[in-house]
């Protein structure tokens, strides 16, 4: 089993602007709660940090321990202590930490795949979010907006309990409720748009889409350098113990970057499924991708390595093309973090493929 280490890395020298020379200003009032790793990663790429009031338990924040994305730029900040009191100055101080909104049932940490596995089946036959929002630490952040999702019952904070804590704590009109239900790829991009005009810098998002989309423009190009004459069949899995197939946005991701994906003309939903490892077998694809949901890179090679049994049968095991890769950071989030982790799909797929190898290592984001 090979690991691909945080190959999405920054030179320690990016920084950020957040009332940049593009025309816009950041309004004055602007306070949000972020309760998405996804949507706290929207927000450091739209120059937004500094309007940050609230996060969850699993937010990478401030950024310097992953990559700035997709905004260097001179950094500006609030000159009084007051988020939003429209007083600009420079400065290297780093923003205030944030208060931290959510905790979690699920420790990662210490709980084997099975036994999150069970937790979240659980979670979902008794209609029960395994998150829960502090709506106490909710109320002193005093946010203005909320960003949150409607797309996943178990990993995040159910809708329906961020709507129950805003009425309990907020003046109607005080506090504005933003959920995004992104699937595809392209959904993910126009949440960029939508969290952007949400927070009065609609432009800022169009930039940000305009860059993503220009990445992955790079990152098809390379792979089409390919001289392998047909496009390599990856497997992505989402989970291990019991294995999952890649759903929602990784298939766009693996199409984008000259792949096909082993298990996606067979399946009826475009979300994750449970598989079982007979069926991993039948479809024997040419590199497995372990990035499994909410794992960083030293626990996705630490599981892959205790599953090398399971894996030993397929080719790509045979081959050394089984891959562990940071699935928390590049792949569970949707976020400007995917364009990174379509090159590094990419890279595992054509590793060894000359021109197109080559052309990929060259890419300023990989």
């Amino acid at each position: 089993v090979m690991a691909m280490a945080d190959a999405a890395t920054t030179n320690g020298n990016h920084q950020h602007a957040e009332d940049a020379d593009d025309g816009e200003s950041t309004p004055s009032a602007l306070r949000i709660a972020s309760l998405l790793p996804s949507t706290t990663d929207i927000c450091i790429s739209l120059r937004l940090e500094r309007r940050v009031v609230g996060v969850t338990h699993e937010c990478d924040f401030p950024s310097s321990s992953h990559p700035l994305f997709l905004s260097p730029a001179p950094l500006v900040v609030d000159g009084g202590a007051n988020v939003g009191d429209g007083k600009d100055d420079v400065t290297n101080e780093p923003p205030s930490p944030p208060l931290t909104l959510t905790v979690s049932q699920i420790d990662p940490d210490l709980q084997s795949q099975v036994e999150i596995d069970s937790a979240v089946k659980s979670s979902l036959h008794d209609g029960i979010s395994l998150y829960n929002l502090n709506g106490s630490s909710l109320a002193d952040a005093a946010p203005t907006i909320i960003l949150t999702q409607s797309l996943c019952d178990v990993c995040a904070v159910a809708t329906s309990d961020v709507n129950d804590e805003v009425a309990c704590n907020f003046r109607p009109g005080e506090c504005r409720v933003v959920s995004l239900e992104p699937e595809s790829l392209e959904e993910v991009v126009e949440s960029f748009v939508t969290v952007a005009e949400a927070c009065g810098v609609k432009r800022r998002g169009e930039e940000l889409s305009h860059k993503f989309w220009a990445g992955m423009h790079q990152i098809s190009h390379a792979t089409s350098l390919s001289k392998r004459g047909r496009k390599p069949t990856v497997l992505f899995l989402e989970w291990m113990d019991p294995p999952f197939d890649a759903g929602h946005w990784i298939p766009d991701m693996l199409e984008r970057g000259g792949c096909i994906s082993a298990l996606s003309w067979s399946k009826s939903t475009p979300k994750s499924v449970q598989l079982s490892w007979e069926r991993v077998y039948e479809c024997d694809p040419d590199v497995v991708v372990v990035g499994c949901c909410g794992f960083d890179l030293a626990r996705n090679e630490r599981d892959a390595l205790a599953a090398r049994e399971r894996l030993a049968p397929l080719r790509a095991f045979r081959d050394g093309n089984v891959y562990a890769t940071d699935g928390n950071l590049y792949f569970a989030r949707p976020g400007p973090g995917l364009r990174e982790g379509a090159a590094i799909l990419a890279r595992c797929a054509y590793d060894g493929d000359g021109e197109a190898a080559k052309a990929l290592e060259g890419l300023d984001f990989l």
